[in-house]
């Protein structure tokens, strides 16, 4: 299950699932330790192993419970997609809402794209986000050497 997920640039439309995993909460200020000790986190602890009835292998960062714009604290939940309703004491459960997003890939050089591609998000001025969810895929491209592609889940606002 997890080659055969889509490969898109542009507008998708998302149903609702949910996100078991490890979880902070943070703001740009003081986002870039906090990310990468939870990453750390992520790995060190085996995370995977723990999350039930995971769906598949790809790991999704989740951006949410946001309390403002970009620049104000947020919740940044990474884990798996869960099929059922058991959450783990020690892990965060997290549901991407269910709306249109802009995806947009970040390839090559990590994180130097995946870092360059939220500056581009951060400064747009066309870009209508709706602050409830956004989130990161890490997909099988992404540990394939060379590509190494986050596809970057942006949700907007739709009239």
């Amino acid at each position: 299950m997890a080659d055969n997920y889509e490969v898109k640039a542009g507008l998708a439309e998302v149903e609702t699932f949910d996100v078991v995993g490890v979880s902070t909460i943070t703001d740009n200020e003081k986002g870039t330790d906090d990310i990468n000790a939870l990453w750390e986190r992520f790995f060190k602890e085996s995370t995977g192993q723990y999350v039930p009835d995971k769906t598949d292998d790809i790991i999704y960062a989740v951006y949410s419970d946001y309390e403002g714009d970009h620049e104000a604290p947020y919740r940044l939940t990474i884990g798996y997609r869960v099929s059922g309703n058991q959450t783990p004491d020690t892990m965060h459960r997290v549901t991407i809402k269910s709306q249109e997003y802009a995806v947009m890939s970040a390839a090559g050089q990590q994180p130097d794209a995946l870092i360059e591609t939220w500056k581009a998000i951060w400064s747009s001025e066309d870009l209508p986000r709706s602050y409830a969810t956004d989130f990161e895929l890490y997909g099988p491209r992404f540990f394939e050497d060379g590509i190494n592609e986050v596809l970057v889940h942006i949700g907007i606002d739709t009239p």
